[in-house]
């Protein structure tokens, strides 16, 4: 007869276990719907910005804070809320010169230069490691898309662009954790954005 107990005890516990299963797949399946519905949400609620004097417009989340800062006059940030760190900024700028050997003449440099002069940069200073790199189209305009990670920003991409003589450059930087939540936004900014004439 213990044996039988113990049977029924042990059918009882996988019961109970297979119940809590049950409920716990219920509550995730939930919670995704909650979290994948505020996405949308957050996804259809943008507001546009144009800057006339930086010859550019781009859709953003509307709870995110534009700062266009004197210290930067040459760049528009988009804050994300309540992180400090992350953020999507939009600068613009002149492409450097070199003197090109053969015309003994000045010449801008090209899109791969300033792509390659930046994440130089970047992996000197920051030690950051870069992910991939790939030919875009952004604004209309082809453009090269740089993705790093490291220790002190966390996970960012820069798409760098020429247009009108000028280098625009689209910068996204976020906590690793926090990219699934704000990469599908800063990926609509991107699509969003445009160049003026």
């Amino acid at each position: 007869m213990k044996v039988s107990l113990i049977t029924i005890n042990s059918k009882g516990i996988l019961n109970k276990i297979k119940t809590y299963l049950v409920s716990i797949s219920i509550c995730a399946v939930f919670v995704s719907i909650l979290i994948n519905s505020s996405y949308a949400q957050s996804l259809d609620n943008f507001k546009t910005y144009t800057n006339k004097e930086m010859k550019f417009s781009i859709q953003y989340p509307s709870n995110w804070q534009v700062e266009e800062k004197e210290e930067y006059p040459n760049s528009v940030t988009f804050q994300i809320p309540d992180r400090a760190s992350s953020f999507f900024m939009v600068s613009v700028g002149e492409p450097e010169t070199h003197l090109d050997t053969d015309t003994k003449t000045l010449k801008n440099n090209t899109l791969e230069q300033e792509v390659k002069k930046g994440i130089d940069t970047d992996i000197s200073i920051l030690k950051s490691k870069l992910l991939k790199q790939n030919k875009v189209i952004v604004g209309g305009n082809t453009g090269i898309k740089t993705e790093l990670i490291d220790h002190f920003s966390g996970y960012k991409f820069y798409i760098t662009t020429i247009a009108n003589g000028k280098i625009y450059q689209l910068s996204y930087i976020e906590n690793p954790t926090k990219v699934p939540e704000t990469l599908p936004l800063a990926n609509k900014m991107v699509e969003s954005f445009q160049v003026l004439d």
